[in-house]
């Protein structure tokens, strides 16, 4: 009887920290331009190494990504800044076109007008 109060006190407190945690957490979708698959998991992986970013997803057919991210730790801003310095353009951040350079033949997409 002791150890099922004592679990059931642990779920609790797990619960109430993960539903503190969640209140700073939103969801954006923006344009991001790529062509591939490659384009993808770079695009995907760039953003799994930033502190705050929980779920990203880009869509090669829609050029769509979506993001979530606590807001506490990460701007939108800083999320458009990882990606443009993998060399990928976003709706309002421009990679560097010494990055976009390097990207693999099939990853060079047709690149916005300035």
């Amino acid at each position: 009887m002791k150890s099922s109060i004592a679990i059931f006190s642990m779920i609790g407190m797990i619960a109430l920290i993960s539903c503190g945690s969640s209140k700073h957490r939103t969801t954006e979708t923006f344009t991001v331009y790529g062509n591939c698959g490659m384009c993808e998991s770079t695009i995907e992986n760039a953003l799994s190494s930033d502190d705050g970013v929980v779920y990203a997803d880009w869509i090669v057919d829609t050029k769509l990504l979506t993001v979530k991210y606590d807001t506490t730790l990460i701007s939108i801003s800083q999320i458009k800044q990882t990606i443009a310095d993998v060399g990928y353009d976003s709706d309002s951040h421009r990679a560097k076109t010494e990055v976009y350079d390097k990207l693999h033949g099939c990853c060079q997409y047709e690149r916005p007008v300035e």
